[in-house]
């Protein structure tokens, strides 16, 4: 009882206690309030830095980006230009094999094959600048492949010392063919030329005396190999010297002929050259067999 009532009876030690719990419950609110701050801070900081993204994002956005087209039909398309020829995509043609040989198909390439018009013309233009010839007549040549070939028909014209019959023959002779088959009959003897009339003419290469045709339809010719080229030895109808010489272009993908005839008083040569492109193969009284 003694220990009690010392107790109730010392103020100054209650007062004492009531500020110790004073302070520790001040202290204990301090530091709940500066965590709370800490808290707040921090989610202010987030939410600051999420703002300020969005803000970027929509700075960027072109302004009209989210504007919508007005009501109605949609504009119509505008034409595009024709594009040029030369930037379309080519045609890829196939490659042609070469040949190792004259024979076979041919069909006459007219663009890359001389005028023999224009040849004959210059040639008496030639033999008339050197007094040679006279006036302006002379052979005068069809339309290249028109008349039939060299063994078929053609076209008369007028003029000059010659009859209209030898006008008409030196023209089969200058005429090309539009097609040429070229086979052989007989190994090292015979070359048959086969015209786009199915005319015929044997080429014979072993030296024999030829025949004297008597029509188009079949013709001898003298004829000799040198090396890869097939010369022919014939007359023209006025019985002046002429050849033909069919030989492969250094590529093996044409045929050459080329035509030799001694032209005017003087005898001067003229050189005419028919170039033939490679052609489907067609049936022939002879078939090809030289290699």
């Amino acid at each position: 009882m003694r220990g009690y009532a010392l107790i109730r009876a010392s103020p100054a030690i209650r007062e004492l206690s009531r500020r110790e719990a004073g302070r520790h419950y001040e202290c204990c609110a301090w530091k709940i309030r500066t965590r709370e701050m800490v808290i707040m801070n921090s989610r202010n900081l987030r939410i600051f830095v999420v703002a300020s993204g969005l803000g970027l994002v929509v700075a960027g956005w072109p302004a009209g980006a989210g504007a919508q087209a007005p009501a109605g039909p949609l504009p119509a398309a505008q034409p595009q230009p024709p594009s040029s020829p030369d930037a379309r995509p080519q045609e890829q043609r196939a490659p042609v094999k070469p040949r190792t040989s004259i024979l076979g198909a041919w069909k006459l390439n007219r663009d890359e094959s001389d005028d023999p018009r224009k040849k004959m013309q210059d040639a008496r233009g030639a033999d008339n600048g050197r007094g040679g010839g006279g006036g302006r007549g002379g052979v005068r040549m069809g339309i290249p492949g028109m008349g039939g070939g060299p063994y078929g028909g053609g076209r008369r014209g007028g003029g000059g010392n010659e009859s209209d019959q030898d006008r008409e023959q030196m023209q089969e002779v200058l005429t090309p063919s539009r097609s040429l088959t070229v086979a052989e009959a007989k190994k090292d003897v015979e070359i048959d030329l086969f015209d786009d009339q199915e005319h015929k003419a044997a080429l014979f290469t072993d030296g024999r005396k030829v025949q004297k045709a008597k029509d188009n339809n079949n013709q001898e010719i003298a004829a000799r190999w040198d090396g890869n080229r097939l010369v022919t030895d014939e007359k023209t109808p006025k019985g002046q010297k002429m050849s033909r010489t069919y030989e492969l272009s250094y590529d093996g993908t044409q045929l050459y002929e080329t035509l030799r005839v001694a032209h005017g008083r003087s005898g001067s040569q003229v050189s005419i050259r028919y170039v033939y492109d490679q052609a489907e193969a067609r049936t022939a009284n002879s078939e090809p067999t030289r290699h």
